[in-house]
């Protein structure tokens, strides 16, 4: 046999090293990368429904030493939300609505300050929370919905000639989003409160997601609002109490509070058109509700606000 005949055949049968090893490098970064795209949008996928989920507490127990009655509201979206009604003697009725993650309970100290002045009350669950009917959270843009729905039962009553609204956290933006469509919420009370959605977003986005702020929440806030139909610069407390009708408004917050720092409610205040108090209270323990320490002069201080504000109509 002919030995360049042997070494011809040999050469073809060897592949060339360098780009054999080269398709297989290829191979395994593309393989890579693909597993970590994957679980890149798994990972944004369950951050945008964990921000958009309320954990739901269906611990409501009951009201102390009132009389109150379990209704059902109805929202023009066709929710329906679970609430107490507390009958007052008063011609004057106040809604109260609770934080994100709580329910109606949480506002009760403030309900036995309320209903001892004989205020009409009504305690809701907003959507999504405690009882009510609903699965998202959207930070006050859906649940003005839930605070209107409260407006229109206590306004079909005849005996209620004026209606006010103390909102926690959440559902200060819910009520003030709500005032500034509907006059007849003649009162607000603000409650650690946030001046601006789109604000908190830009400067506390750690503090709500698992992932870093950058590069992801371009992509998580957009899947949250297309899933929520609620865009982030919708919720905007400060440019509300700014452009709104005037009303006696107002607002109290923790000089503590870690999530919503107290520059917010100052914001609000300094939007707000008079009537308008702010009271920032030392030591409440961070973002909690700030009655608890403060019962006599948070009393007295509420109290007088709706006196004075239901007496200026």
């Amino acid at each position: 046999m002919n030995p360049d005949s042997i070494q011809r055949t040999s050469s073809k049968r060897d592949p060339t090293p360098g780009r054999s090893c080269l398709k297989s490098v290829l191979f395994v970064l593309i393989s890579v990368s693909l597993i970590l795209l994957v679980l890149a949008v798994g990972v944004v996928y369950l951050q945008v429904i964990q921000l958009t989920t309320p954990g739901r507490n269906r611990d409501i127990g009951a009201l102390p030493g009132m009389s109150y009655q379990d209704v059902t509201l109805t929202t023009t979206d066709s929710l329906k939300l679970s609430a107490w009604y507390v009958p007052g003697t008063r011609p004057e009725a106040i809604i109260l609505v609770h934080g994100i993650h709580a329910n109606r309970a949480y506002l009760i100290p403030q309900a036995v300050v309320l209903a001892g002045a004989g205020y009409h009350l009504l305690l809701l669950d907003l959507r999504g929370h405690g009882l009510s009917e609903g699965t998202m959270v959207s930070y006050g843009g859906q649940e003005v919905l839930d605070v209107e729905a409260a407006v229109e039962y206590l306004a079909a009553m005849p005996e209620i000639k004026h209606i006010g609204a103390l909102g926690h956290s959440l559902g200060g933006a819910a009520v003030v989003r709500a005032a500034a469509a509907d006059p007849r919420l003649e009162a607000l009370v603000i409650q650690s409160s946030y001046s601006s959605l789109a604000r908190v977003v830009e400067e506390s986005f750690n503090k709500f997601a698992l992932l870093p702020q950058w590069p992801f929440a371009p992509l998580i806030i957009t899947l949250a609002e297309y899933r929520t139909g609620v865009a982030a610069s919708q919720i905007n407390s400060a440019r509300d109490l700014a452009t709104m009708p005037a009303r006696p408004v107002l607002i109290i917050h923790g000089a503590d509070d870690g999530l919503f720092p107290a520059r917010y409610a100052q914001e609000m205040y300094d939007a707000a058109q008079p009537p308008k108090e702010l009271w920032l209270i030392d030591r409440t323990g961070g973002h909690v509700n700030p009655i608890a320490g403060h019962e006599a002069e948070y009393s007295e201080r509420v109290l007088k606000f709706f006196e004075q504000a239901f007496a200026q109509e």
